[in-house]
């Protein structure tokens, strides 16, 4: 067992304040922004609130958002035991405690009376992704989750890991929406809207939580073919502070001059820059670039691309 010091125990004081930040804003997600327009969300998040339509129809006695975090956890607690019993170690301990987290507030929600978004769902919609894609962000940085379908993505990726794990909980969370809202409709009388509402806010999370991930500076791989790569390669270890490499390539025409690819990989916003520096080394030169998202690489190349 590893001696707990002042360092780590600030580490770790950090780590459980943004999952508790993670969770408070799931629940505000779902408290503020889709109970009130009735969306359904998807993973166990959408599951908890189609099943809570349908019991409301036999308990009267409790309001749709306080037994909503009842069914919310409930239906979490057999992916808990599962995630002890196969994942174990820090990952479980985070997600357990990211799921009371949201459970409790939203059981608390209605008693300190805090406000309903209802008067746009397009609106509503955005900001919800904006949220659920920043709290799913921040747990999966910090080796946690806020339960449901991550859950069983990291319990397949365990034995079954040449699947394409977010292609499964995509569809998983596209069947949840259309089916729990579905469910509205036939139980709440309301609109065929929410279909494409619950769906928008499913697509707009994923992409946001994608945005978080990257970074809003990105690095971009340039692969140059030119015949100035001697002074190229100077060029951009001057003035980018950057390693690139050579590689050869075969000329089929002898009355050319001799060409590489110079591949280089650059921070979003120095694009611009390589692109003026390549064509005033040679306007001739062959470039294609491709987004990069994800860097082994030391830690000051991009704050979003930590050493591995």
């Amino acid at each position: 067992m590893k001696k707990l010091t002042a360092r780590s125990f600030l580490t770790k004081l950090k780590e459980y304040f943004w999952l508790t930040v993670a969770g408070i804003l799931n629940a505000v997600t779902l408290y503020v922004f889709l109970n009130p327009a009735k969306l359904i969300a998807g993973g166990f998040s959408g599951l908890s609130s189609a099943l809570t339509y349908i019991l409301k129809l036999f308990v009267d006695s409790v309001t749709y958002d306080s037994l909503m975090s009842i069914v919310y956890f409930v239906l979490n607690i057999p992916l808990l035991i599962c995630s002890v019993v196969f994942l174990r170690g820090d990952f479980t301990v985070k997600t357990v405690y990211a799921t009371l987290v949201c459970s409790g507030v939203l059981a608390i929600f209605p008693y300190v009376k805090m406000p309903q978004f209802t008067e746009s769902n397009t609106i509503g919609v955005i900001f919800a992704a904006v949220l659920i894609g920043f709290a799913m962000y921040i747990a999966s940085e910090y080796n946690g989750s806020n339960g449901g379908t991550e859950v069983i993505a990291r319990i397949v990726a365990k034995f079954r890991p040449e699947i394409d794990l977010s292609k499964v909980i995509m569809i998983c969370n596209f069947a949840i929406a259309v089916a729990g809202s579905i469910i509205v409709i036939i139980v709440e009388g309301e609109s065929g809207a929410i279909v494409l509402y619950s769906l928008c806010y499913v697509i707009l999370g994923s992409a946001f939580m994608g945005m978080f991930k990257r970074g809003f500076n990105h690095p971009q791989k340039f692969m140059i073919v030119t015949s100035e790569y001697e002074q190229l390669t100077k060029d951009i270890t001057t003035y980018f502070k950057r390693g690139c490499s050579c590689i050869d390539v075969r000329n089929d025409d002898p009355d050319k001059p001799e060409r590489k690819i110079v591949a280089v990989v650059v921070q979003y916003r120095q694009r611009v820059h390589l692109k003026q520096l390549v064509k005033s080394r040679d306007p001739h030169a062959f470039v294609f670039v491709k987004d990069v998202y994800d860097v082994f690489s030391r830690p000051t190349f991009n704050r979003s691309y930590k050493t591995k």
